[in-house]
């Protein structure tokens, strides 16, 4: 078998990502961002920052997401999500910041810090942002979220 050649184009180990975005609307959809390890050097390298995932029907004038890190597979981790509140209608546009490194996380929104979390993944992280269906199909297509900009930096 010939061998795999593994090309990371931005995984980086810490840093800081800005993702403005105006989740969806539409019924049974979840918009999520996240920070996923890599797996390359080592299947344990699979802990996650999750920045945000936004239902649909949790958005109103004020709006409720769940934010932390995910353990999956990295005994090094622990699971820690916790559902934070917005004080507006995130299918406007809204700018969240994720910051780690050194052992800590911070995830926030509009400025505002959310989340401080006592535990990074330190190892490279592939970013993902992705519009969920999380109910049966229903209503109109396409299902829409939009993705305004992401920033990324590492030192």
């Amino acid at each position: 078998a010939l061998p795999i050649s593994t090309r990371l184009l931005f995984a980086p180990e810490h840093g800081r990502i800005d993702i403005t975005v105006s989740a969806s609307s539409d019924p049974g959809c979840m918009l999520a961002a996240w920070l996923v390890g890599t797996e390359h050097l080592s299947a344990d390298d699979s802990g996650e920052i999750c920045v945000f995932e936004i239902d649909a029907d949790a958005i109103g004038a004020s709006t409720v997401a769940r934010s932390g890190v995910k353990a999956h597979h990295d005994p090094r981790m622990t699971t820690d999500m916790a559902e934070v509140t917005l004080p507006f209608d995130a299918g406007l546009p809204h700018t969240w910041t994720v910051i780690w490194g050194a052992g800590e996380t911070i995830i926030g929104c509009e400025g505002v810090i959310l989340r401080r979390i006592r535990q990074a993944p330190e190892y490279p992280l592939f970013l993902l942002i992705d519009l969920f269906e999380t109910a049966p199909p229903s209503g109109e297509y396409p299902k829409t979220a939009i993705v305004r900009r992401v920033r990324a930096w590492d030192d």
